[in-house]
């Protein structure tokens, strides 16, 4: 009896730790179960990095000659400007033609005043009366302004002007030159005195001033019939033919 009892007490023991058994002994587990292990994963090893490639060395900037610093100018970004020198007889210039095509005297004599100071301050030209610069526009105007006719024809009739100006034939002076008695009849008439002459004309004339020519110094006639030597001459289906001839007296122009 007792024997029986020992075996049953036996079996009883072996039901109660079978299930602890079975799950020790096995080594699947349930699929609502994650194994966990107690040892800390090992480390993974490093991928060794490849070295970076040294840097290429920076190219040293190329040298750049340090232009000596003028007498005066000014600095800008380490770079020195040279100074530039306004022209203000060439300014000044530019006012009296604009004067001369408004007609506007009393502009063109003040700016003739600032730029004879400009001259004398140091700037380059040759000094230019406005009333000769009005008075020579004038003429060109009156007798080759219309619009048809060229420049050169322009230029002819303004330097017939000048020549006698030089000549000793003639006064020395453009006013006395253009109105000698029985000479330029166009300056006899009211317009002429207020006439605003084409800008045209003003230019011409400014560049005879500046000593332009086209003709010999010789070339003092101009009319629509020979009058001396002739130099040249213009054909025009309206005007008709001018002729601009030589002195007779060739000798005084060397």
């Amino acid at each position: 009896m007792k024997k029986k009892q020992t075996l049953l007490l036996a079996a009883l023991c072996l039901l109660l730790t079978a299930p602890l058994h079975g799950f020790a002994e096995t080594s699947r587990l349930p699929e609502h179960m994650v194994e966990r292990s107690l040892r800390p994963a090992e480390a993974e090893p490093e991928a060794e990095e490849s070295p970076a490639p040294a840097p290429s060395p920076t190219p040293r900037p190329t040298p750049i000659p340090r232009l000596p610093e003028p007498e005066s100018g000014h600095a800008l970004l380490g770079h020195y400007t040279a100074p530039r020198r306004v022209d203000m007889a060439a300014y000044y210039l530019t006012e009296m033609v604009e004067a001369a095509v408004a007609g506007d005297v009393r502009a063109g004599r003040e700016a003739e005043r600032a730029r004879g100071a400009a001259l004398a301050a140091g700037n380059m030209g040759e000094a230019i009366a406005f009333d000769d610069l009005l008075l020579l526009s004038r003429v060109i105007d009156a007798m080759a302004g219309s619009d048809w006719l060229s420049d050169d024809f322009r230029m002819c009739v303004g330097e017939v002007v000048l020549n006698r100006v030089a000549s000793p034939e003639f006064p020395n002076t453009l006013y006395d030159v253009v109105y000698q008695r029985g000479q330029y009849t166009v300056v006899n008439s009211a317009r002429f005195a207020s006439l605003q002459p084409r800008r045209e004309c003003v230019e011409d004339a400014l560049r005879l001033l500046q000593g332009e020519r086209h003709m010999a110094a010789a070339v003092v006639y101009q009319a629509d019939y020979l009058q001396g030597e002739l130099f040249t001459m213009f054909a025009d289906r309206r005007l008709g033919n001018t002729y601009f001839c030589l002195s007779d007296r060739l000798e005084l122009y060397g």
